[in-house]
Order: C-alpha cells, then structure tokens, then sequence
C-alpha cells in the first residue's frame, strides 16, 4: 500500500494519516511547503514538547532547518503536531546559535567586547539564551538551536558543551547554576550523511554524542514520493 499527502491544518486528516505518510506543511511566508514523513514531525515535535536533546542529521537539502523554520515561524504546524501528540499546543520560542561563529571553548561562555574605550567580558549568545530559556513562564517551548554543528573549527568547542547542553543541571563559568529541565536543544549536523561531507570540519566528540537522547536521520523524498507531490501540487 503506497503512501499518501495529508494537510497538517486539517486536524482529523491529519490524525488518519500513517506515519509512512507525508504531511504538507502550512508554508513560511516567501516560501513554498514543506513535504515531510509524519514520524519525522512527530519525533521532533516530541523531542521540544519533552524537553530533549536532539541531534538531527542529514545531508544538505533534507529540510533539517528548514522544518525547525516551519515549527517555529508558522505556530500552527507545531502546535497541531503537538497537540495530536497529546502536548499543550504551545508556540515555540527559538534561540538560534550559529556554531562556526566559535573558535575555542571559552567563547561558548563569554566574549571580549568593547565600550567606552575599554575592553571587557560579556556572557555569549549560548549563555543569554540559557538564561532567558530557564525563565519560561509555561506559556512557549524553549528550545536552543545549535546550526550546523559539522561547522565548528575545533573538537575543542565541542567539548566545551558539555557542561552547558544538559536536561538537569547546567553550570556557567561564574558559578550559577541554571535548571535546564524545560528547556529543549537541537544541533543539526550532516556527520550521519556519508554521501555528504562537506561541511563537516571535525569528527563528532564522542563524549557530546552520548549527550543526545535522540538522533534523527533526514534523507530525501524517494522518486515515488517526489512524483506524489508534483501532483499533489498541480
């Protein structure tokens, strides 16, 4: 039995949908939809709903930032997923980390700026959305988007995270300490696309890979799928 398209806006087809089934998305504004396996969805939408740490992999074009774009700018692809999921269908509330903007561990943690002539040390972006993510008032979904995690410059930065990507306990450099429990990470990598190395600068850290509590692999439409969309679409 093939595989057929399902609207996510329209709550009861999506509920009868397979998870073999592919969900179109309500698009981004600018943008077309999105074409994705329900248990694709329905894996990531738990993964932030649960508040885990997710590595999504795959190889360039295989909508790993993509369908995070699609979650969190048009609320209602999450919150619909969420909700079928048996979730509060809450909104998303993102903090997008670049990761090749770090070259050694300490910028993880603080960098040098400069004002009124004197030089001193800020927390980083990493550290401002921690501690803006653990003062959720239960009305959103924390989740800290680490992009391109085959970006970094050094096994040294990955290093680095382990003791901030944490579910429970996370320790900053000064001493406080921040309840990680509610918030949500996503590192979106291509290490597990072997066709497709091309951005991957060094080799995954084993220790930060047993951090994550689920790995999701992405991988294009098959030609049958691909056909099913064309004419869906016209």
């Amino acid at each position: 039995m093939g595989t057929a398209i399902y609207r996510v806006d329209k709550r009861k087809e999506y509920r009868r949908a397979g998870p073999d089934d592919l969900i179109e998305l309500l698009p981004v504004p600018g943008q077309n939809p999105l074409f994705l396996p329900k248990w694709v969805l329905e894996i990531l939408a738990y993964a932030i709903a649960a508040h885990e740490v997710t590595h999504v992999s795959g190889p360039t074009g295989s909508a790993k930032s993509s369908v995070i774009e699609a979650f969190h700018l048009v609320p209602k692809n999450f919150q619909i997923v969420c909700e079928a999921l048996g979730f509060k269908p809450l909104p998303i509330k993102l903090y997008s980390v670049e990761m090749a903007t770090f070259e050694a561990p300490g910028e993880l943690y603080q960098r040098r700026s400069l004002k009124d002539g004197t030089t001193f040390d800020e927390p980083s972006v990493l550290v401002r959305a921690l501690e803006d993510a653990a003062q959720t008032n239960g009305c959103f979904y924390p989740l800290i988007w680490l992009r391109e995690m085959g970006r970094v410059h050094s096994s040294s930065v990955q290093g680095g995270l382990l003791n901030l990507m944490s579910k429970y306990d996370i320790l900053l450099p000064d001493g406080r300490r921040l309840d990680g429990s509610k918030i949500a990470w996503v590192a979106d990598s291509n290490y597990q696309a072997e066709g497709d190395s091309t951005h991957t600068l060094v080799t995954l850290d084993d220790a930060l890979r047993r951090r994550f509590t689920i790995n999701l692999t992405l991988d294009y439409l098959d030609l049958f799928q691909e056909i099913q969309v064309l004419q869906h679409i016209l």
